[in-house]
């Protein structure tokens, strides 16, 4: 598939200097929003499993689901009605969250501040075949789809402190991996003069992100001593929390998973990067 994505775009360029059609260049910007699947499932139990196991809690961990885009993409007119596009861009999407906490553990209070730190960058590149609706004199429809790969980073950081054994730490995860999959939009282009038109687009893109390994690494301190952990090869999980309730969390384990009391039905977590992105922006034409 990603040969196939690089060679259509080969073939576009041969195309552009083989045949001297009209070309078209977009640059646009907007928002991203994305589905987070077994993460957002996670960040919910996260926040309903300390919200129930303690005596008070103020904050709350936020959910995955939108950021800023960029994208950029060259059109090769074939004709009046179609074209074929090749372009590329930037998204990133994160949302810093901490939550505080009060309790009781084995008769003896305490008290946490954990905070959640999230980042979710992505390189989108596609190639769309473009269909053009004249609707006015200065205005056209753009429906368009076809092939997306993407260039995703996930890193996750997470500060905490706890009075239990008084423990100051810092968890950090940190992935690379790619994703296959589909995008279709439409927009609309308003005309200022020949070359210059003003765009609007909505687009849906389908994506997902499945066994996301990287580098796990926990340092900090407590009455123990310090704390210096770390692996290369760590997953992120989502499995089934079952005591005092059943809640879905999320966690970062080796190869083999979470184990312990209460845990179940733990599976490798998948992050959905379906969903809808808003754009304008403008479109140069020669």
């Amino acid at each position: 598939m990603k040969k196939a994505i690089w060679s259509i775009g080969v073939l576009l360029i041969v195309a552009t200097l083989a045949y001297p059609q009209q070309v078209s260049f977009k640059l646009k910007g907007g928002f991203s929003w994305i589905n987070g699947d077994d993460y957002n499932k996670g960040i919910a139990g996260e926040n309903q499993y300390i919200k129930d196991t303690s005596s008070t809690m103020s904050g709350a961990y936020a959910e995955l689901r939108s950021g800023m885009n960029f994208e950029a993409e060259i059109i090769v007119h074939m004709g009046p009605r179609f074209a074929f596009g090749f372009g590329g861009g930037y998204y990133r999407l994160q949302n810093d969250s901490t939550v505080t906490s009060h309790g009781v553990l084995s008769d003896a209070p305490f008290d946490a501040v954990s905070t959640y730190k999230p980042r979710l960058s992505t390189i989108p590149l596609y190639v769309n075949i473009h269909y053009l609706a004249p609707l006015t004199s200065q205005m056209k429809l753009d429906i368009y789809a076809g092939p997306l790969f993407q260039i995703v980073q996930y890193t996750f950081e997470n500060p905490s402190t706890t009075t239990i054994s008084s423990v100051n730490q810092t968890m950090t995860f940190t992935a690379s991996t790619t994703s296959i999959g589909f995008q279709g939009g439409v927009g609309l282009s308003y005309a200022i003069t020949p070359g210059l038109s003003l765009i609007a687009e909505t687009c849906y893109r389908y994506g997902t992100v499945f066994d996301l390994s990287g580098n796990w690494v926990v340092i900090g301190t407590s009455d123990a001593g310090a704390i210096n952990n770390s692996s290369d090869s760590y997953y992120m999980w989502v499995y089934n929390y079952t005591q005092g309730g059943t809640y879905t969390r999320i966690g970062y384990s080796d190869v083999n998973g979470p184990t312990g009391s209460g845990v179940s039905n733990a599976s490798k977590a998948v992050i959905r990067m379906s969903g809808i992105t808003a754009t304008i922006g403008v479109k140069f034409s020669l």
